[in-house]
């Protein structure tokens, strides 16, 4: 009996000990997980947060068999647009969205998307995005963050109170416009640019305090632009919206995940075109049953860019200042040569 006692112990210490190694063997050899919080201040019904930023998080999870986790929030839940930038560049949030633009405190060559027709329309930005891609990734690089991929944002134009069909017509309007470059392009036309928040727009134009508003088409209509001024004119105005990774991050993922994630962004910035073109045209179809729009034509878009080349060589003067301004140049270049 003592006997059979001592073999069942021994035999349970080696199935123990077995057990235990092969734990500690799985264990070692497990792929680690990691976890992207990925941040945005638009809100969360628009197409990049209901369509994109889902579409990027459920197809990196599902091809790395959920070694990735990408939690997403939208409407600034978790970082608004400028904050967000600062918590990026010091490695505090895993990913983000928002436009070129608002890095323009961190290096004006970021600001180049903030002028009226330096971009003709999103197919004009995706024809020149392979030679301006490597200018900003590098720039952005150099402010701890790596570029994913491009959203295609919507057409801009102008909602007024009195009808603009040409440029003369703008001339000595208050007109809303939401950064410095978009002030710069409308007095460059001889209008009066004024500084208005964007949940007071539709106040300002009730009140007659504005005569004038810029502003995408999707916000013209699902804000009620029209019930207060109902005559537009576009598009005159593209911006170009980056999704990037923290480079620490980066730096830390594995080869295969790296891939992983590349090959998504890639076809999330593809699906981005198709989906732009589609809510815009909706909204434009709206907003002609509600009030009066003049579409700029090609001709039409000659003529209005006219006055704003100062405006565009103000701008490569003043990334030369920062010792950008061969950037700048190739940047101008590169959209020229893609009209």
């Amino acid at each position: 009996m003592f006997r059979t006692s001592k073999i069942w112990l021994g035999t349970s210490l080696i199935l123990a000990m077995a057990v235990l190694l092969f734990t500690v063997h799985e264990t070692a050899w497990a792929k680690p997980t990691f976890k992207l919080r990925y941040f945005t201040g638009m809100t969360p019904s628009h197409y990049f947060c209901s369509d994109l930023m889902t579409y990027f998080a459920s197809e990196v999870e599902k091809r790395t068999d959920g070694r990735v986790k990408v939690e997403l929030y939208p409407g600034g839940q978790l970082f608004g647009y400028q904050d967000g930038i600062d918590a990026a560049t010091m490695g505090a949030v895993e990913m983000g969205l928002t436009s070129a633009g608002q890095w323009g405190g961190h290096n004006p060559i970021f600001k180049f998307s903030d002028y009226f027709l330096l971009i003709e329309d999103m197919d004009h930005w995706f024809r020149a995005r392979d030679k301006v891609h490597p200018i900003l990734d590098d720039l952005y690089q150099k402010k701890n963050v790596k570029l994913l991929y491009y959203s295609a944002y919507g057409a801009n134009g102008i909602c007024s109170l009195s009808p603009i069909e040409n440029l003369q017509a703008i001339k000595g309007l208050k007109v809303r416009a939401p950064v410095p470059g978009a002030f710069d392009c409308l007095e460059a036309w001889g209008a009066v640019s004024a500084k208005v928040a964007a949940a007071e727009v539709y106040d300002a134009l009730g009140k007659r305090a504005i005569d004038a508003a810029v502003s995408s088409w999707g916000v013209m209509y699902s804000r009620k632009f029209y019930e207060v001024a109902k005559h537009f004119v576009g598009p005159l105005w593209w911006t170009v919206w980056v999704n990037f990774i923290d480079l620490g991050t980066w730096n830390k993922l594995p080869e295969d995940i790296k891939q992983i994630i590349m090959e998504v962004s890639k076809e999330t910035e593809g699906k981005s075109l198709g989906i732009m073109k589609n809510d815009d045209q909706k909204s434009i179809d709206e907003l002609k049953k509600v009030g009066s729009m003049k579409l700029l034509t090609e001709e039409d878009k000659k003529e209005w860019v006219k006055p704003l080349q100062p405006v565009f060589e103000a701008w490569v003067k003043e990334c030369a200042k920062a010792g950008f301004g061969e950037q700048a140049q190739q940047i101008l270049d590169a959209l020229n040569q893609a009209r």
